[in-house]
């Protein structure tokens, strides 16, 4: 008994002191999910253009020319659905990144837009607080804070399994009719254990985010041979060579930034199961056409297959809203553990006038609202740095609308969380 008590003060301590900080990254992340779809659902020129199934990649690429001879094209995307416009990423003559939306079957553009917008705004929340600045190690401050925040989260989960007897019995434990407390303790350890293998992955792979920046990545692209006043083919013949060398390929981007060096990088899936879609891909010498080199998943060794899943596995894309929607649910239960936690502990304080965390606590929160005043900070400058001379990101108003209301309605959760363990 003595030592299941130690163990459930442990699991208390972890909370309180990392729950806050822990709450605003699983919570922004369960948005991140959904990111992409909200972006399409809240800006109508991307869902302008007629459905189809051939994307005319080469007529994007001239028609990006003609328009803005001066721009640097490095990367076309397709579709992220029917109806919805293929995207090019390009800096502009200013240093600014522009993402210009396209019809698929004619190559017709459509718009420019802004590279802000509620999916990049959730990644950069999630993945580093917006803090890509002061590295250690060599590695931004951001990337450590929530990288390492995988360490309490993945304990938080062990601690419980020690300390809660015979667990197994709560998948279906949850009590109505004995008042607040007993319940929200049901529905806390309720969520908690149908969540323990999203808990897990999310864990193992945000620790692995920490560990691949220092370890080695996969091989280097191949290089061109030098060529004297060689001509540069056509992106839609690079295209169609790409096709014919590797078939089974549905391809989803093709890589530009090597264009004019003598390099273009085609990617997609091939059937893979659970990879990204540069686990598939194959490059191209420009100026012949010749293959390269052709990557297939199913060819790839542990290591590298596992580089290639930690993305998937983390984010839930890899099916589509057959996956998205589970890591969406449990996103969400994983952020209402760390809330229902800090009310429970608030109850067991009110037992205990002056309890014994007061110290670590106030010194943990302090240093959370250190870390999310930072994140407001480099916020601002990154959101800033998506237009040029000083001006803010031109984006539909409902994106803006999202991203406000999502703010404040942090705000208030984390006001909340303030007042029950205060």
């Amino acid at each position: 008994m003595a030592t299941r008590r130690i163990w459930f003060h442990w699991h208390s301590w972890i909370g309180l002191t990392t729950g806050l900080l822990l709450f605003v990254v699983c919570w922004s992340g369960t948005i991140a999910v959904f990111s992409r779809e909200i972006d399409l659902a809240l800006d109508p020129g991307v869902s302008a253009a007629p459905p189809t199934e051939r994307i005319a990649w080469g007529a994007v690429a001239r028609n990006l020319a003609e328009a803005h001879p001066d721009w640097w094209v490095y990367q076309i995307t397709a579709s992220h659905g029917p109806g919805t416009t293929v995207e090019a990423w390009a800096l502009d003559n200013e240093g600014v990144t522009r993402r210009i939306l396209a019809e698929p079957a004619s190559g017709a553009l459509i718009a420019t837009r802004s590279m802000f917008g509620v999916q990049r705004f959730f990644r950069s929340l999630h993945m580093a607080l917006f803090i890509e600045a002061w590295p250690v190690l060599g590695v931004p401050l951001g990337d450590w804070i929530v990288a390492l925040l995988a360490i309490p989260l993945l304990a938080s989960m062990v601690t419980s399994l020690v300390f809660y007897r015979r667990f197994w019995r709560g998948f279906f434990k949850l009590e109505r009719t004995k008042g607040r407390k007993i319940f929200w303790s049901d529905a806390h350890k309720l969520s908690g254990l149908w969540s323990l293998w999203f808990l897990l992955a999310i864990g193992l792979t945000g620790l692995w985010y920490l560990a691949e920046r220092h370890l080695p990545g996969g091989p280097d692209p191949p290089q061109a041979a030098a060529m004297k006043n060689a001509r540069l083919l056509p992106v839609d013949a690079l295209v169609a060579r790409a096709q014919a060398a590797f078939p089974e390929l549905r391809i989803n981007a093709v890589i530009l930034d090597d264009y004019e060096g003598g390099v273009v990088e085609v990617h997609g899936q091939d059937g893979g199961l659970l990879v990204r879609d540069r686990a598939a891909r194959l490059w191209l010498d420009s100026r012949s056409g010749k293959v390269l080199r052709v990557q297939r998943s199913s060819h790839l060794g542990a290591y590298q297959r596992w580089i290639d899943t930690a993305d998937p596995l983390h984010f839930g894309n890899f099916a589509g809203l057959w996956s998205k929607v589970p890591w969406f649910l449990f996103g969400l239960a994983l952020s209402g553990l760390c809330l229902t936690g800090a009310y429970l502990q608030a109850k067991r304080q009110e037992r205990t006038p002056g309890g014994r965390y007061r110290g670590p606590v106030l010194a943990a929160y302090g240093a959370t609202v250190a870390c999310l005043l930072l994140a407001a900070w480099f916020g601002y400058e990154e959101m800033m740095s998506y237009e040029s001379g000083g001006a803010a990101p031109a984006v539909p108003a409902g994106v803006t609308a999202f991203i406000a209301a999502w703010t404040a309605a942090t705000l208030a959760m984390l006001t909340l969380w303030m007042r029950w363990v205060r």
